[in-house]
């Protein structure tokens, strides 16, 4: 990774005339070249170029070059579509990305529109911004959004880039000292959360980053600005914790006002119940793992951290536990104090079991500070409208059943998220679709009580 983000520097650096319109060629080129292996590739039925590069904004060094193919119903077809795709990312180490998710039949993109959040404020930008390469305007056949889908949607773009920013800034490695991603990440997640609250709150959609920040007029937009004027090249750490702050503050806002003004399609009739893991998260609070982590939040936290929290979840695999830290918004640890975490984290392991997922709750907002890709991308940020039976097990009364949980666990044969749920996951996910059918949904948590049922 050291020699990309040195090549990236490099390209960033040298993006200036005369070189830039050179540089911005060669991405046209390899659309071009991209599209026409896409062309000879029988079965697919659209290509469609998007996000930045569909809208010319293209950043040497910073952007990707993103499609979203819509191919026949016919596996065989399909398979040799994501070959050409996965080609097409090892030939441009990267510059393309490809993930199974971005080729899909027609009733996929129609299943995705109508029960996929964070798909569907994708596909409503598709709408007017994507550029199609070749084929028929899959498009134009999904209905016009309506409002309530309008706002679920937006709520999981920005929970989208929470999980990105996490990822980017506190886990992932190899951007520890990429300053140019670091702060290119400041920019588009500052810029798109604000288009997405924009949009919750006005219905009116804006795509562009740029008039996102000029429209905020803050002294952190303006700092954002001059950022990407500077073509993000200088290392700026305080930028770094006004974005974390915004975000935080931003969350917190947007979901301090849901019970009043809920944004999700809330079902008020429907009762929940945990029947919680009692005695295996008691076994897992006395290994090191654990141990190791609630010392190092008591030495260099100290009042930073109220409490720390072991839970299950069923929006997990059922191996997995859930570490919630609560904090005081008022005195919020800061990147530095999350990334030494973390870093603690990577040198605890358990042979027997996964490290816990990490998240710091700030009232009644969890925000996930070692996020799972893609799984987290629809997961997001955990509220109780969210993830109802986790603010069960931490006292919480005042829990939602909602779209969002009802898609992620009732929907779950067709949800993507459980292409690889065990056995006995499965098992646990028809005992709340069957609970959730009959109007008090129960979550089994402990392995006895889904067990018991095989």
């Amino acid at each position: 990774m050291m020699w990309k983000s040195k090549v990236r520097y490099f390209l960033v650096w040298s993006s200036a005339p005369p070189v830039l319109p050179l540089y911005r060629g060669m991405y046209r080129l390899a659309i071009r070249i991209a599209a026409l292996l896409f062309r000879n590739c029988r079965g697919i039925r659209a290509v469609y170029l998007i996000r930045g590069c569909s809208k010319g904004e293209i950043t040497p060094g910073i952007s990707d070059i993103d499609f979203i193919l819509i191919v026949n119903d016919d596996a065989e077809q399909q398979q040799r579509a994501e070959n050409v795709f996965h080609i097409l990312q090892v030939l441009t180490a990267g510059l393309i990305p490809y993930h199974p998710a971005f080729v899909l039949t027609e009733e996929e993109l129609h299943y995705r529109w109508r029960n996929t959040p964070c798909w569907r404020y994708r596909l409503q930008e598709g709408k007017s911004n994507w550029s199609l390469l070749q084929g028929g305007d899959a498009l134009s056949s999904l209905p016009a959004i309506s409002g309530i889908e309008r706002t679920t949607g937006c709520c999981a773009e920005m929970n989208y880039w929470w999980v990105q920013f996490a990822d980017f800034m506190l886990q992932n490695d190899g951007y520890r000292d990429d300053c140019v991603m670091r702060n290119s990440m400041c920019y588009k997640a500052v810029a798109e959360v604000l288009n997405a609250r924009h949009a919750l709150n006005t219905g009116e959609f804006c795509y562009s980053k740029e008039e996102a920040l000029r429209r905020e007029d803050s002294p952190l937009s303006r700092k954002l600005l001059d950022s990407a004027a500077k073509r993000f090249l200088r290392v700026n750490r305080a930028l770094e914790e006004e974005a974390y702050q915004f975000l935080i503050e931003t969350f917190l806002d947007l979901w301090g006002g849901f019970r009043d003004h809920p944004f999700l399609e809330v079902y008020p009739e429907v009762v929940q119940e945990v029947d919680s893991a009692d005695q295996e998260i008691q076994n897992e609070k006395l290994e090191d793992p654990f141990r190791e982590i609630c010392r190092h939040l008591s030495d260099h936290w100290g009042e930073m951290c109220r409490d720390v929290h072991l839970v299950k979840s069923a929006f997990w695999k059922l191996e997995d536990s859930l570490l919630v830290i609560d904090a005081d918004p008022a005195s919020l640890p800061t990147l530095d104090d999350l990334a030494r975490l973390i870093a603690v984290r990577k040198t605890i392991r358990n042979a027997e079991r996964p490290p816990a997922h990490f998240f710091l709750r700030l009232k009644q907002v969890a925000f996930p500070i070692t996020p799972t890709l893609p799984e987290d991308y629809h997961r997001g940020v955990l509220t109780p409208a969210t993830a109802p039976d986790v603010f069960l097990q931490l006292g919480e009364e005042n829990v939602y059943w909602t779209s969002h949980t009802s898609w992620y666990l009732t929907d779950w044969q067709r949800n993507r998220q459980w292409l690889d749920a065990s056995p006995l996951k499965r098992l646990q996910l028809k005992m709340i679709t069957s609970s959730a059918a009959a109007g008090r949904v129960r979550y089994p948590l402990s392995l006895g009580s889904i067990s018991e049922r095989e």
